[in-house]
């Protein structure tokens, strides 16, 4: 039997005392007194339990009945145990796949009867998530059942939650798995993992108001009504509703349950009813001002983004939004969304806040097409320049150019085009990114984006790059020099890292083919070994293997690019991230097979400095060069196109126009001697 933990001296004894106080006179919060003098508990009084603050939002009260039991300790012997069964599976350390599955039923052998104890320990609770993800269904019906009865308060638990969250997703493939059986006629007297479920539902759904905004069970709600629903459940989007930024990331193990994870699936009927249920729980009783107030709560903010979404989805294809209790409808009450109505007010407001904002990107998102045009139309269109300016509203630009067409794109650029030279001193460039991208999808014309990107960055292409990498505040910078030396002070004085933003910004104007030829001639103007160096960056290095195969990129620009890396490329072969443009130019030198040859030549030389680097080695083998050293026409000829160890494939060479002139000419010369009735030429001589 344990001890109890016990703190000896004043500092012990005060804490107790503190305690026993805490305990005897809970933290209330208490509406006013209504007409009749009453304000009991039996009026709606609001009880807020821990150390949550005044902006604290609840869309239920906690009963009495949900105060959290005591679920057991584990002894030493047995937590030391689940550290070696945490270890064991974080190292993956088994034979094959049947050790595995020996290994996690021994476990759970031993756990039997033990379940609550370890889900709710602070260190083996990490071990339970780690078993649930390598378990089978069988498994995991056992555990639901153990679970069974206690999920009202282990979704409320701090650490059990997790353990509730991993049961879920990893049961949720199960469903499908069950209904395809069942279509195929297999029959079985189990208890189904839907079943299962539907008793969670169940157990959950009388207190369901309180658990939405619960700190720790608002995140298994969440992951309950993506498994309902048939949602992706492990994809960017879901994840970012789903998990706080604080979650502890654990690696599931099979490659095959992770898989099933991240594809949408197929649900039963009774899992549509029991989402429009979760859905009518937790806000039928809610008036628009209160659910409102959700909008800006850390808490309510992602479950009512995951509400919206899937009232949203079920709005496309149903008449569900003509519905006066779906969520779209309590929110925006307003069909119209006339200009000073409150509705608009509220998405105005909501626009502008780091939490609110998430909202309105969800129903720009997801809203009907219909709606998205009064939407726009009304409200937003005539804001797109301040909103691109904002730090925050500026992510909502972007989702709506997603869903622009090709005039209203064109349109909302002429807004944005005179606040370029803002962002671009703000470094706001995604907004730019996104416009560039969009564009090039649309095909819209963006002669005049381009015009407004080169008056930002500045007519001298030599600095241009640079600027939009964010290099050219960077103090003391003698990087610009043409010298070794320069070059090397580059890396050592440089003062901030190559942005990320302006390199995925140059990525996207490559791209597009208004805007690619600012970005070619920057980089044809740095000097080499600039350019060298940011081939060696992680960040800069992929603007150059996409200037050297991206769809822009003309042979005459290649012939100008490539021969700028003619005695770096071992140097290139051998760096962590030049070695991906040192496989880029392979392709790079598509139709200028004499660049190709000049560069495998220097790696040949080389042979010994690249077999000592793993990325030499790598870049090698992508370069065949051992068939180079033996078989040089053989290489010669893959170079060129085709590979003449395949015999199935035609290996006949594409020709040119003097080939095909050639060939018209013998074609001529051989009917004339047929109609002059004389053995034609070609036939003689073949």
């Amino acid at each position: 039997m344990p001890r109890e933990n016990k703190q000896r001296g004043r500092r012990g004894e005060k804490k107790r005392k503190l305690k026993e106080h805490s305990e005897q006179v809970p933290s209330k919060r208490r509406k006013s007194t209504s007409e009749d003098g009453r304000n009991g508990h039996d009026q709606g009084d609001i009880v807020v339990h821990g150390d949550t603050g005044d902006d604290f939002i609840s869309l239920g009260t906690r009963p009495n009945t949900m105060e959290a039991p005591f679920l057991g300790l584990l002894t030493q012997e047995d937590q030391d145990y689940y550290a070696n069964v945490n270890n064991k599976l974080t190292l993956n350390d088994f034979e094959s796949d049947d050790d595995r599955s020996n290994f996690i039923d021994a476990v759970y052998r031993e756990s039997s009867g033990k379940e609550l104890k370890i889900a709710s320990s602070q260190s083996s609770s990490r071990c339970l998530e780690r078993v649930i993800m390598s378990s089978n269904p069988q498994q995991l019906k056992g555990l639901f059942q153990k679970f069974m009865g206690s999920f009202i308060h282990l979704v409320q638990h701090r650490f059990a939650s997790h353990c509730c969250e991993a049961l879920f997703l990893n049961a949720a493939p199960a469903v499908g798995s069950e209904i395809d059986a069942s279509t195929a006629g297999e029959d079985s007297a189990q208890v189904t993992m839907e079943q299962l479920f539907l008793q969670v539902i169940d157990e959950l759904k009388p207190n369901l108001g309180y658990l939405l905004t619960e700190r720790f069970a608002s995140h298994v709600i969440r992951v309950l009504l993506l498994v309902l629903s048939g949602e992706p459940l492990s994809d960017g989007k879901s994840t970012a509703l789903v998990a706080s930024r604080r979650k502890e990331k654990i690696e599931p193990t099979p490659a095959s349950q992770q898989s099933a994870i991240s594809e949408e699936r197929i649900v039963p009927k009774s899992f549509v009813t029991a989402v429009n249920d979760m859905m009518a729980a937790a806000t039928s009783a809610l008036e628009t001002t209160y659910l409102r107030a959700l909008a800006t709560h850390p808490t309510g903010n992602p479950i009512l983004q995951l509400l919206l979404q899937l009232d949203l989805k079920r709005a496309r294809s149903s008449s569900h939004s003509e519905n006066e209790q779906s969520v779209l409808r309590k929110l925006l009450p307003d069909e119209s969304l006339e200009e000073g109505s409150e509705s608009a007010k509220f998405l105005q407001g909501i626009v502008y806040d780091p939490t609110g904002s998430r909202l309105v990107e969800t129903i720009v998102e997801y809203a009907p097409g219909k709606l998205f045009k009064k939407l726009y139309k009304n409200i937003l269109q005539e804001r797109m320049g301040s909103m691109a300016k904002n730090d925050t509203a500026s992510y909502v630009v972007m989702k709506i150019m997603e869903r622009m067409s090709k005039e209203a794109l064109e349109h909302a650029m002429d807004l944005i085009l005179p606040e370029i030279p803002a962002l671009v001193a703000r470094n706001r460039v995604n907004v730019i990114r996104t416009m560039v991208e969009r564009g090039r999808i649309r095909r819209a014309d963006m002669k005049p984006l381009a015009a407004s990107i080169r008056d930002a960055y500045g007519h001298d292409a030599r600095a241009r790059l640079p600027k939009m990498l964010r290099l050219d505040d960077a103090p003391d910078n003698d990087w610009a020099g043409t010298t070794t030396q320069e070059g090397k002070s580059f890396k050592e004085k440089k003062a901030h890292a190559i942005d990320l933003h302006g390199s995925l910004l140059a990525q996207s104007m490559l791209q597009a083919e208004d805007t690619s030829n600012l970005i070619y001639d920057s980089l044809l103007a740095l000097p080499v070994e600039l350019l060298v160096s940011y081939a060696k960056d992680p960040t800069a290095s992929h603007i150059i293997q996409l200037a050297v195969t991206c769809e822009t990129s003309t042979v005459p620009i290649r012939r100008q690019l490539v021969p700028l890396f003619f005695g770096h490329m071992v140097e290139l072969a051998t760096d962590s991230a030049g070695s991906h443009l040192a496989d880029a130019l392979w392709d790079g030198t598509k139709g200028s097979h004499f660049m190709k040859e000049r560069l495998a030549k220097e790696l040949q030389e080389n042979e010994a400095v690249l077999r000592e680097s793993r990325y030499g080695r790598s870049v090698w083998k992508n370069w065949s060069m051992d068939l180079y050293r033996r078989r040089f026409y053989d290489w010669q000829a893959q170079a060129k196109g085709f590979n003449p160890a395949d015999p199935a494939k035609d290996n006949t060479p594409s020709k040119s126009g003097i080939d095909l002139a050639r060939a018209r000419f013998a074609e001529k010369k051989a009917s004339r001697f047929k109609q002059k009735g004389q053995p034609s030429a070609v036939s003689a001589s073949g």
